[in-house]
């Protein structure tokens, strides 16, 4: 990592609360527009970075290596542009409205800056317009019939090689519109003394800098900023605020830091990104996850307690994921005999939070088990994430009324299992879903709860 970046990094600014103008804060709303089309850009390119590995283990296996199911859902599971998203499953303001409204903005900007900021933009909506038109591609290449066409693998192959080129062209393009942001940002002359606000922005820009180091797989200068991170939360700790976004900020900020040391020290990582490596696996499984908002990350609370507040900042930025694709090997080792496996043990914590068994087992048949889940009784914007067995297979999901379908696998032993976890309250707490599912010819409902302290969990029982 470069030095001075470095320097820059741990010596912020510090921004604070100010006097503005309105064309001042017109401004700043100008700018901010891109950032937020960056950061839902981001989050669009996370759900099909899940469906690129799907595609990827599905191909793989049929040539010759096993299949690890990382993701539980599908093409069919989506909107056909998950960028443009018109019934709002996955943002309340999508990137491609983003991009419409700083477009119209950009009048209010310097020409120039308006200029350079829409040769990014552009750039980064060509390549999620692309990346969204792939998952179609990949959906036509990989049917029964085309894989028995040997010719279709190396196409195959390639189109994913050419998602690991959209994934870093993405990023630089980002980066390059946050340079130009904050040089339009510098010229509006905002006057800020907010140390607090400082200090917090420098716990954002230093996880940021590890996240950049731990992509370019750069080791330098790693320990130190997980240092500067610790140092910046005891620095925030002594502003003495109550704020519950503050405070997000900096309990969530401890959870990376904590992540970031197992990195560090080669701690061992799930048995299904193996051939992924460590360094994919942390980054884009665990790292980001506590960065980005649509995982249990600091960016949105950081954004909220700016917007709360009414800070003369700007808004602050995600990191996107990166692809790697993983090739077939051309012969699977023989194992002469494998050992009986044990059952895996109930995880009494998740995230950090306490594993909790409120109600019976349920009962179900061998082979597969289909759930609806949807919000219990009244819609009040409960959002929630659903691990089953380990994997995540619902991520920062708002419950509706419309319920959600998911068809998964059972493991043969009595080992399976569901957590709620709540990733908001909703307006009226605790997180409530209810969940429904057929045995024996009959619908079965239950209603499980959780809240920022818990997380509910219900084992599943296949019948003998």
């Amino acid at each position: 990592m470069n030095k001075k970046l470095l320097f820059l990094l741990l010596f912020l600014p510090m921004f604070g609360q100010a006097q503005i103008t309105s064309e001042q804060q017109a401004k700043l709303d100008a700018l901010n527009n891109y950032l937020q089309f960056s950061n839902e850009s981001t989050h669009g390119l996370m759900i099909v970075h899940r469906l690129l590995e799907t595609f990827n283990q599905k191909v793989n296996k049929y040539v010759d290596l096993e299949n690890s199911q990382l993701n539980f859902y599908s093409n069919a599971d989506l909107p056909s542009n998950i960028f443009v998203d018109e019934e709002h499953w996955f943002y309340d303001i999508s990137p491609y409205t983003w991009y419409d409204r700083a477009l119209a903005d950009s009048k209010k900007l310097h020409p120039a800056t308006a200029a350079q900021l829409r040769k990014e933009m552009d750039k980064m909506k060509s390549i999620i317009t692309r990346v969204n038109a792939i998952r179609f591609e990949l959906d036509d290449l990989t049917k029964g019939e085309d894989l028995k066409q040997r010719k279709n693998l190396a196409a195959i192959y390639k189109v994913m090689e050419e998602c690991v080129t959209l994934y870093d062209d993405f990023n630089k393009a980002k980066q390059r519109l946050k340079n130009t942001v904050k040089k339009g940002y510098a010229a509006l002359n905002i006057a800020n003394d907010n140390k607090a606000l400082g200090n917090i922005i420098a716990i954002h820009e230093n996880i940021r800098a590890f996240l950049e180091g731990v992509r370019a797989e750069d080791q330098n200068n790693l320990n130190a900023l997980v240092q500067h991170i610790k140092n910046n939360q005891a620095t925030a700790k002594g502003f003495n605020i109550k704020d519950r976004s503050y405070l997000n900020v900096l309990q969530k900020a401890d959870a990376f830091a904590k992540v970031a040391q197992k990195y560090l020290s080669g701690a061992a990582f799930p048995a299904e990104y193996n051939l992924y490596g460590n360094t994919y696996y942390y980054y884009n499984v665990e790292m980001v996850a506590k960065f980005n908002r649509y995982g249990s990350g600091l960016v949105s609370d950081l954004n909220k307690w700016i917007a709360d507040n009414k800070y003369p900042a700007l808004v602050q930025l995600e990191e996107p994921h990166f692809f790697k694709v993983i090739y077939p090997k051309k012969e699977v080792p023989k194992v002469a005999a494998v050992e009986t496996v044990k059952p895996n043990k109930l995880p009494s914590k998740l995230d950090d939070r306490a594993v909790v068994v409120k109600q019976k087992k349920i009962q179900v048949a061998p082979g597969t088990i289909t759930v609806e889940i949807y919000d219990h009784q009244l819609a009040d914007g409960d959002i929630i994430s659903l691990n089953y067995n380990g994997h995540w297979i619902l991520k920062d999901y708002p419950l509706r009324r419309r319920a959600r379908k998911l068809t998964l696998p059972l493991k043969a032993s009595n080992d399976n299992y569901l957590i709620l976890h709540a990733v908001n309250l909703g307006s009226k707490p605790p997180n409530t879903a209810t969940l429904s599912y057929m045995y024996k010819g009959e619908k079965k409902r239950i209603v499980m709860e959780s809240d920022m302290n818990e997380s509910e969990m219900i084992q599943i029982n296949i019948e003998e």
